[in-house]
């Protein structure tokens, strides 16, 4: 049954301390410590759907035809500035529109993750380096190589991880959490997903896929993905964690491809 945009959304327990032991190994399990749902009143969550429908049907479309129209969307320097634009910006409207902290949608200090947190993002973090180091060797030798890294890390790798960061901010951390709360986890999860992997955020694959029709098998490895983000967002309330392990997947997706091509 949904439970719609209550003000005030029931209350979860902590867990009890003998649930904590065994920290190092939880998170594998997603055993976090649930967090507790977020305190903002329907009128903030009906704010955080408009900022969210703003920016991916309004604001970043025309951000990329006004890019091509002027020439700018392959400069280097133009994913840097886009990215770190829209993010500001959306920052801002959630704070000052919405009035929502943005510990409510996820993004709390290091002093406050639990310690299945603590343990779990180092793990995975190393886990994700060494399979894009093994899969990727030949591109990641040729990076390595060249003299302008500095250049690479400021205009492919900054930039990369900040837009892993919008991603995960407006679609875990805005929608997702709306929509839990309005539809309850496992239908909030599963719309959110969807919309994350057929939605104007990946939608340009259809038209790629009219060329080539296998392409469309990569909504089944977005799909696929997105969910565990959705998952390991749900479980343990961070928003940090998925928002730099996107942030790293998309640098090594598409963000090796792209200082490939940069003029040294």
């Amino acid at each position: 049954m949904a439970k719609g945009f209550a003000d005030n959304p029931p209350e979860v327990a902590p867990p009890p301390a003998a649930s904590r032991g065994g920290s190092h190994w939880r998170g594998q399990l997603f055993l976090f410590d649930r967090p507790q749902p977020p305190a903002f009143s329907s009128a903030q969550a009906y704010k955080l759907m408009a900022i969210f429908l703003f920016f991916e049907l309004l604001v970043r479309p025309f951000a990329k035809y006004e890019a091509r129209s002027l020439g700018i969307a392959n400069r280097d320097w133009w994913m840097f500035l886009q990215m770190s634009l829209l993010t500001a910006l959306v920052c801002g409207l959630v704070l000052q529109f919405a009035g929502v902290p943005f510990a409510h949608l996820g993004l709390y200090p290091w002093r406050r993750w639990s310690p299945a947190e603590k343990h779990y993002f180092p793990q995975i973090l190393v886990i994700t380096l060494l399979v894009f180091a093994f899969t990727q060797p030949s591109a990641l030798q040729a990076l390595w190589l060249r003299s302008d890294l500095w250049r690479v890390a400021l205009l492919v790798l900054v930039p990369q991880m900040i837009w892993g960061f919008y991603q995960e901010f407006l679609y875990r951390g805005i929608l997702q959490t709306v929509l839990v709360r309005c539809c309850g986890a496992p239908a909030g999860i599963l719309l959110g997903n969807l919309i994350f992997t057929f939605g104007p955020l990946h939608f340009y694959h259809f038209a790629l896929a009219r060329e080539n029709p296998s392409h469309l098998w990569i909504f089944a490895g977005i799909f696929s993905i997105g969910l565990y983000f959705a998952i390991l967002f749900h479980r343990s309330g961070n928003l940090w964690m998925v928002a730099i392990l996107h942030g790293l997947g998309d640098f090594f997706i598409d963000g090796l491809a792209q200082a490939s091509r940069m003029i040294r």
